[in-house]
């Protein structure tokens, strides 16, 4: 089962209560229609009503997983827009505040280097955070698991932080499969629900899908379709999947959630999706 939905995951009533082994997913680079103008108070608002989310659907113990990048230089970025009130948001720090207030506790933070490359607008790496809902499970045994299975602390993975479709469309803020497989691999079994707050690319939803997997993601952004049912359906189209596809072939893939006719689906009636 692989369910994409298009409209905002600060209400997933697809989804029941303690339904989901893991909620993993990157925020939008800003929450605003242009795409480009940002307001950090009405943002953080946003990303706290779509963490309250993940707390009602995650069984107890499970981990939220956030991938996000700081931001920097944003009034030059933006042309001068005053709203981006500085030079320097650590946005990962804003994130953690936000997911404590809600009783997430931050388990682990690792470094994804996206380049080795000089950006004079934005940083070439983010921070993967590992936020545990409260309850069963104890987060010393979290955490060590976490640093046997995501050695070194910072990982150097070149080549996911953009992609283009057949269309000649590029989505900019992908980011690497490897990430996502690493995680799945880890914290969830063949058959298990992972959700997906935040599509995008269809990053999450094709490694579910590769990894047997069932899978729920959410996108405002309807003009992603194309680009997230071809993520799903062809992912041997885009480079940084081809490791994880050699991977698969050559251990035998899991049970697929669905077929590739069938990868991405949005219901006309809203249903909850039981354990």
């Amino acid at each position: 089962m692989l369910d994409v939905f298009y409209h905002s995951s600060e209400s997933m009533p697809e989804l029941s209560n303690h339904s989901a082994q893991l909620v993993i997913g990157s925020p939008p680079f800003t929450n605003h229609p242009d795409g480009k103008t940002l307001d950090k108070l009405i943002y953080l608002r946003f990303v706290r009503t779509v963490f309250r989310e993940a707390w009602r659907v995650l069984k107890p113990g499970r981990l939220l997983i956030i991938i996000n990048t700081d931001l920097r230089d944003h009034s030059r970025y933006n042309r001068g827009d005053v709203k981006f009130n500085g030079l320097l948001w650590q946005k990962h720090s804003s994130i953690r505040k936000v997911a404590q207030s809600i009783d997430f506790r931050c388990v682990e933070t690792k470094i994804w280097a996206k380049s080795l490359s000089r950006n004079v607008y934005r940083y070439g790496f983010g921070y993967i955070q590992f936020f545990q809902k409260t309850g069963e499970g104890k987060s010393n045994s979290v955490r060590e698991s976490i640093r046997k299975s995501f050695a070194p602390d910072v990982w150097l993975l070149e080549g996911g932080g953009s992609r283009r479709d057949s269309r000649g469309f590029v989505f900019r803020d992908a980011f690497h499969p490897e990430i996502v497989s690493r995680c799945l691999e880890q914290f969830t079994a063949p058959g298990d629900l992972v959700v997906c707050p935040f599509a995008g690319s269809g990053t999450v939803p094709a490694v579910a899908r590769l990894l047997g997997r069932r899978c729920v993601a959410f996108e405002t952004d309807k003009h992603l379709k194309p680009l997230i049912e071809e993520t799903v359906a062809r992912p041997e189209r885009f480079p940084a999947f081809l490791r994880l596809l050699q991977t698969t072939a050559r251990l035998g893939s899991p049970a697929k959630a669905c077929d590739s006719e069938s990868s991405c689906t949005n219901s006309a009636k809203s249903r909850r999706l039981a354990k």
